[in-house]
């Protein structure tokens, strides 16, 4: 298939999505939404995570909180809190290696909240971040 063939049937899926969930009755589309946001489609994660438990400092809307990361990827964090946060909001972490050598300090978006806690997807990471997650991902 050529590249334009495949931007076709792109355009021509997303067109038949749109139709097919416009067509819906709001009850239909509620639950469609609803099932979506609760990770239906989970499996399907870019980074595999690991078990990480370690204390992490962040920061969001000029408050600062501690908790404990309970997995990190080389995308992100889960962090255990039960602390309000939405979707969107930006944080800045802060959390040492396993060995306490050093610690990363990270910028992140919240990209999924729970009752036990919050997804963090880690944004424009440098090389240096980058070499530190990998270190990191190595170590445990």
């Amino acid at each position: 298939m050529t590249v334009s063939g495949k931007l076709s049937d792109e355009s021509t899926i997303t067109a038949r999505l749109f139709e097919v969930i416009l067509n819906m009755p709001q009850n239909e589309q509620q639950a469609l939404l609803k099932e979506l946001q609760a990770g239906r489609f989970k499996g399907r994660r870019r980074h595999g995570r690991k078990p990480f438990f370690m204390v992490v400092d962040y920061t969001s809307q000029d408050f600062t909180y501690n908790d404990f990361i309970q997995n990190v990827s080389a995308g992100g964090v889960f962090i255990e809190t039960s602390m309000p946060f939405s979707l969107g909001q930006q944080v800045l972490l802060t959390f040492p290696l396993p060995d306490y050598q050093k610690h990363i300090k990270i910028s992140g978006e919240i990209v999924w909240t729970s009752a036990q806690g919050i997804g963090v997807k880690f944004k424009k990471v440098n090389r240096n971040q980058e070499l530190m997650i990998k270190s990191l991902l190595k170590m445990i």
